[in-house]
């Protein structure tokens, strides 16, 4: 993928986490792995979001979510979970795939799978967890990037 795409991509994601992050968090840590951004577009498989679909799927759970976050940062509590994803695909009717892309985490670069839930859900765990996205798409669609 060009820069220039990868930019416009990015661009609106750090825009919806500084309403949550300071601006030298989001600009130091949020990173999206370039394994994604070099084969998500080649890919032909029907549970894995578009670029376009991704940044609306993460916008909409950053909102949702935000005040859960909100609360626990206002208090200084953070939890292990109060990180950057990406939503990158879902499956059924309330699985979302989830991509950890927040540098500063030992999370980052895996794909995470949450029933109706999410990330800065304070009791939610996922069910599944990748620890990169070679992985899961090895795991989850028998197929070698």
């Amino acid at each position: 993928m060009n820069q220039e795409k990868a930019a416009d991509f990015i661009k609106p994601i750090k825009e919806a986490y500084l309403k949550y992050f300071s601006e030298e968090y989001v600009n130091n840590n949020l990173v999206i792995p370039e394994v994604y951004f070099n084969s998500i577009e080649k890919l032909n498989i029907g549970e894995l979001f578009s670029l376009e679909s991704s940044l609306s799927n993460t916008k909409w759970g950053i909102d949702l979510y935000g005040n859960e976050f909100l609360e626990r940062a206002n208090v200084n509590k953070p939890a292990k979970n109060d990180k950057m994803f990406i939503a990158i695909g879902e499956w059924g009717s309330n699985h979302l795939f989830l991509m950890c892309c927040d540098k500063s985490s030992d999370d980052f670069g895996k794909i995470f799978d949450y029933n109706d839930a999410y990330p800065w859900c304070e009791n939610d765990n996922a069910e599944v967890e990748w620890v990169k996205f070679e992985a899961f798409i090895k795991d989850e669609y028998n197929f070698d990037l």
